[in-house]
């Protein structure tokens, strides 16, 4: 059957896989080492959520924002903020909807620092699940994506993680698909305007910096399909969700997820 070629995308490198079997539909530049802008903090996400399932951490343990976190990340900065308060004591499982919905460096700083005793450590570990998992293109430096020599990634790398976090981690991917979060009275929505066009899109993680322009790592189901999008290096807010929109109608149009046999069948 004659397949019509993927939509033109205009993005630095962008990519679209099957979530369930990583099949790969379309692809352009997947393996360009760039800047992981807030996409970095799905791998914060991540080992957060590995953390409760390993009886390492609690959702309701209680972690001390410290000064640092709200140095580098809270209302002050310029970047995306939970709005924590300095020396408060917040919920894991607040600081982890913090994290996806609004994207809060604050709230990332301290989930690190309260894992592993501060951001420096915290990135190791991250480098280390990214080597376990085979994200051989990509290194951190920092919980947030926040601008930091060194650190990169491939549009290629950021769907393994995603896959992990849907596959791994269904209880906590839910909450990539919460349009809202409030925290301190402040109501913020969620930064992937893709949830509110198509009811199919249930998340994953929007990131933005000077240097790695407008980036989204985007997954939607339809039926028995399961996409996830990756688009790096777009211009602008709209610019990032059309393209993702296109991909994804692209891929839910030709493609879709069929089981033909299982493990143990005869034939």
């Amino acid at each position: 059957q004659f397949l019509p070629d993927a939509p033109k995308i205009n993005a630095e490198a962008w990519i679209l896989i099957d979530a369930d079997t990583g099949y790969v539909i379309a692809e352009n530049n997947a393996d360009k080492t760039l800047p992981p802008a807030s996409l970095a903090k799905m791998m914060t996400t991540y080992i957060t959520s590995k953390e409760i399932e390993e009886k390492r951490l609690q959702e309701d343990d209680l972690v001390l924002i410290s000064d640092n976190a709200w140095e580098l990340g809270g209302a002050k900065t310029d970047g995306s903020t939970m709005f924590l308060s300095p020396r408060s004591k917040v919920s894991v499982i607040d600081l982890m909807h913090g994290v996806i919905i609004q994207s809060g460096n604050d709230a990332a700083i301290a989930l690190a620092e309260h894992i592993s005793g501060g951001e420096t450590a915290f990135a190791d570990n991250m480098n280390f699940q990214a080597e376990q998992l085979g994200m051989t293109n990509t290194y951190y430096a920092n919980a947030t994506g926040l601008p930091a020599e060194g650190m990169v990634t491939t549009a290629r790398d950021l769907t393994i993680i995603a896959r992990e976090i849907i596959n791994k981690h269904p209880d906590y991917y839910s909450i990539y698909s919460k349009k809202y979060f409030s925290h301190n009275n402040i109501n913020q929505p969620n930064r992937n305007r893709l949830l509110w066009r198509d009811s199919s899109i249930v998340g994953l993680k929007t990131g933005h910096t000077e240097e790695a322009g407008y980036c989204l790592a985007a997954s939607a189901k339809r039926e028995n399909t399961r996409l996830i999008a990756v688009v790096m290096g777009t211009r602008s807010d709209e610019a990032r969700a059309r393209e993702t929109q296109k991909l994804l109608g692209y891929g839910f149009r030709y493609f879709e997820t069929y089981k033909l046999y299982s493990a143990g069948d005869v034939l």
